[in-house]
């Protein structure tokens, strides 16, 4: 399954990159002795200082004790390290080049070199299957795009580039996996017109050879501890987003994270009703609106 690839590194990053890279200069020593100091690689070393790996806590730990520096600066770098591990911050999306709009693109890059998708959500529909008008309205709350400083015609962009990500439900290739509560089928985030035409297009998709929906219905039980949504992609990296931005667990640098995260998935998954069950929980909320 092919990796997907890696973001380029936010400000924090290449922050720490460049300070990693600086201590390891301050001792004389060459990134080959260095690494033998650290037991650990050159190549490891190189790619830490040039910003193409994220380091580990344990990178970090043992690159300061190398460098014989002290607590201060271990706490500084770690600091760096959490920060960077916020790897899009909002803000900082809407300033960049394209804005949310090429954020949306950049998010279908990486579904289209992943081979499974998957995402789970409490109260809201998945980007992936939400109508235009959904998400028109969604990221025009409190906290989403228009409190970030976007106008009307950055938000229409955005909302055209996630609609052209839904291209992919069509292919048969990949395997689409949404489960969501039924508290995503109910919740007024947006008005009641746009919510019952939301709930249509989930009963036109939800057949799709490449789409397995799922609901846990109210008086099912919620078999993971989690409150809040994050995204799946293949075995390698997991998205969690937050009101302040988004934030990566990667299997090179997160495996515990990452492991945890598939674990809880997967338990999600098996205690959604799919199938002609799905579409009965969904067909009872469009109902009693």
């Amino acid at each position: 399954m092919t990796t997907p690839p890696r973001k380029p590194g936010n400000a924090s990053r290449v922050a720490l990159a460049a300070r990693l890279a600086e201590l390891r200069a301050a001792t004389g020593l060459s990134g080959n002795a260095f690494a033998a100091r650290m037991g650990s690689y050159q190549t490891r070393i190189w790619k830490i200082e040039h910003n193409e790996l994220q380091p580990t806590e344990d990178d970090i730990r043992s690159w300061v004790q190398a460098a014989a520096a002290g607590d201060e600066v271990l706490g500084e770098l770690l600091q760096l390290l959490a920060d960077a591990r916020t790897e899009q911050a909002f803000g900082v999306t809407l300033r960049r080049k394209g804005g949310p709009a090429a954020y949306q693109d950049r998010v279908r890059a990486i579904e289209g070199q992943s081979g499974r998708i998957g995402e789970f959500q409490v109260a809201v529909i998945p980007g992936l299957i939400q109508t235009a008008a959904y998400a028109r309205e969604l990221v025009s709350l409190p906290a989403g795009l228009r409190t970030w400083g976007a106008d009307a015609a950055e938000i229409d962009a955005a909302v055209d580039a996630r609609l052209r990500r839904q291209e992919i439900l069509h292919d048969r290739s990949k395997r689409i996996q949404m489960v969501i509560t039924e508290a995503a089928l109910r919740t007024l985030v947006v008005t009641p017109e746009t919510l019952a035409g939301q709930l249509d297009k989930l009963l036109s998709v939800m057949w799709l050879p490449s789409l397995e929906l799922g609901v846990i219905g109210f008086g099912q039980r919620v078999p993971a501890y989690t409150i809040g949504g994050f995204r799946v992609y293949d075995e390698d990296l997991i998205v969690v987003e937050s009101i302040a931005g988004e934030r990566e667990f990667s299997r090179d640098t997160d495996p515990a994270e990452v492991a945890a995260f598939l674990e809880a998935f997967a338990e999600l998954r098996r205690a959604a009703s799919t199938g002609a069950a799905a579409e009965a929980i969904i067909r009872r909320a469009l109902d009693q609106m």
